[in-house]
């Protein structure tokens, strides 16, 4: 009876150990955009100063989430155009006289993916929001505002990380 526990406890052991075959989808967008990647930000004339926020953080998300490096179009393996299409901020609730105190801020991004060696583009469209709390005042400063911006810009661009990554498989 010993001889069958002990078989079993090292087929249990091999089977709890061993790999399932799971990658990360950032592993799977990692591939398809190989290790150097040229972004190239369309700035948006209304919003120019989340537009250049916008090319720091995707190209932040580059090297953290995709472990590339952001490098010149030449020698790029993938390139990748954005631009920030709309902002918006909607009220989500109000306090007792009527002043908006909860927001959703909402944007819309626009990325262009080129696989340079193959030539194939993919266009995506993705949303991100962020919501947050006015507290006590219900007026949205430049501060507030930006910082939502960026909140929800990050959400968008891990939408575009997930999709390249699903487009691989």
């Amino acid at each position: 009876m010993s001889g069958i526990f002990k078989i079993t406890f090292f087929v249990g052991f091999l089977l709890l150990f061993s790999a399932c075959g799971y990658q990360p989808i950032a592993h799977k967008a990692q591939k398809a955009v190989g290790d150097k990647v040229y972004v190239e930000v369309k700035i948006n004339a209304r919003d120019p100063q989340n537009s250049v926020t916008l090319k720091d953080e995707i190209s932040k998300a580059i090297f953290e989430r995709l472990h590339a490096n952001v490098s010149s179009k030449e020698d790029s393996s993938a390139i990748i155009e954005v631009q920030l299409q709309r902002v918006g901020f909607s009220s989500l609730a109000e306090n007792r006289t009527g002043f908006s105190t909860f927001y959703r801020c909402e944007v819309t991004v626009e990325f262009k993916y080129t696989n340079t060696l193959t030539q194939a583009t993919r266009q995506f469209s993705k949303k991100g929001y962020y919501n947050f709390s006015l507290n006590d005042t219900s007026v949205i400063t430049d501060s507030i505002r930006l910082e939502a911006i960026n909140q929800a810009l990050l959400q968008a661009i891990d939408g575009f990380v997930s999709q390249v990554g699903i487009e691989v498989q």
